[in-house]
């Protein structure tokens, strides 16, 4: 789970304007003026993965494989499990009988975010700060 403490910035997306579209989310959530950070660390027995951009901040607190609420700020509330998994850390959010994927993987100073829902893929590329 070191792998992923620190902070990591958006650097490249790949369909994922068509990932978002699938899911049914506000176009405009996802304007290239959005320059996004993630940090993950530890407080305690809880990870926090905070979630900052130009419209807002968010932590995200869990504790690897308990399911935990998580208001998502696009109009989704749902229920969340993040596991670590051969290396990969790997969240499962349900809302509304619906399910999304997204696998975060260290590569280098890279992180890469894979998300899918339905047969929809989309991909987030961060670089360490």
């Amino acid at each position: 789970m070191e792998v992923f403490f620190g902070t990591w910035k958006l650097v490249k997306k790949v369909n994922f304007d068509e990932y978002l579209i699938a899911m049914g989310i506000l176009h405009d959530l996802n304007n290239d003026t959005i320059k996004p950070t993630d940090t993950f660390h530890r407080d305690g027995e809880h990870i926090v993965l905070t979630i900052k951009n130009s419209h807002f901040t968010r932590d995200v607190r869990f504790k690897l494989n308990e399911e935990f609420f998580e208001d998502t700020k696009d109009g989704r509330l749902c229920h969340s499990v993040i596991s670590l998994k051969g290396g990969q850390l790997v969240q499962v959010q349900k809302w509304d009988g619906k399910q999304t994927t997204i696998v975060r993987d260290i590569k280098g100073r890279s992180m890469i975010m894979t998300l899918k829902f339905n047969d929809v893929q989309g991909m987030r590329i961060y670089e360490k700060v």
